[in-house]
């Protein structure tokens, strides 16, 4: 081999100058390019983030929805009425009521937020079905709600001179009503206590009622 003063790969001659193919820039010709058509159908897509909630509401046990559902036909659901019979005297709502049973009768008081007392007579015997109650509403006539009422029906003795047969009406206007259970006229008002919470006949005689007062006061009458 001839030597020609000048070593192999010098960088002063391009004719050793070496080029990687790797290197060379491709074009494609847009008359070569061809469509490829994708199958949607094959592609998985995304969930959504309020479906993976939901099923992440089924997975634990919430059943969120079908809990929501089951209230509101709950709420529809018809409501089964399993009493005798009802008593719808009053506008308003029921605070108080008192019974007593004698003589194949119940005696019923009951007070309400319309200021209003009433007493009802119902049979025990009655082959009415349902039986048809006697309806008194109470004349004295109060200002504020009927709190309270009793009987002392079940303290009377023999001797109805020295205990009368009695029933009482207490209201948040002060006033304590006495009335004959059996007519259902007024006897006497009793006054005092600011407003009437409650009241009670004493259990030995029944001529005695205690009266409780919204003031922290406790009241005692004697009934002549």
């Amino acid at each position: 081999m001839e030597d020609t003063g000048r070593p192999m790969g010098d960088a002063g001659s391009s004719e050793n100058v070496l080029v990687d193919e790797d290197d060379t820039p491709e074009f494609i010709d847009m008359n070569d390019a061809v469509e490829v058509k994708v199958d949607d159908d094959d592609v998985p897509m995304e969930e959504d983030d309020d479906d993976e909630q939901v099923e992440g509401n089924y997975e634990n046990g919430t059943m969120e929805h079908e809990g929501a559902v089951a209230g509101a036909q709950a709420q529809d659901a018809p409501v089964i009425d399993m009493s005798r019979f009802q008593l719808d005297s009053h506008t308003d709502s029921v605070y108080a009521v008192a019974a007593f049973v004698e003589n194949g009768q119940v005696a019923i008081l009951s007070g309400g937020g319309d200021d209003k007392a009433f007493q009802y007579k119902i049979s025990t015997d009655s082959t009415t079905v349902p039986p048809t109650p006697v309806v008194q509403n109470l004349p004295y006539q109060h200002t504020d709600t009927v709190s309270s009422v009793a009987f002392n029906l079940a303290h009377v003795g023999e001797d109805l001179k020295k205990t009368p047969r009695l029933a009482a009406v207490g209201s948040y206007d002060g006033s304590i009503i006495v009335y004959d259970p059996d007519t259902g006229t007024q006897r006497l008002k009793l006054e005092g206590p600011s407003d009437v919470e409650w009241i009670s006949f004493h259990p030995k005689g029944g001529s005695v009622l205690l009266a409780g007062s919204g003031d922290g006061t406790l009241w005692m009458f004697h009934i002549p």
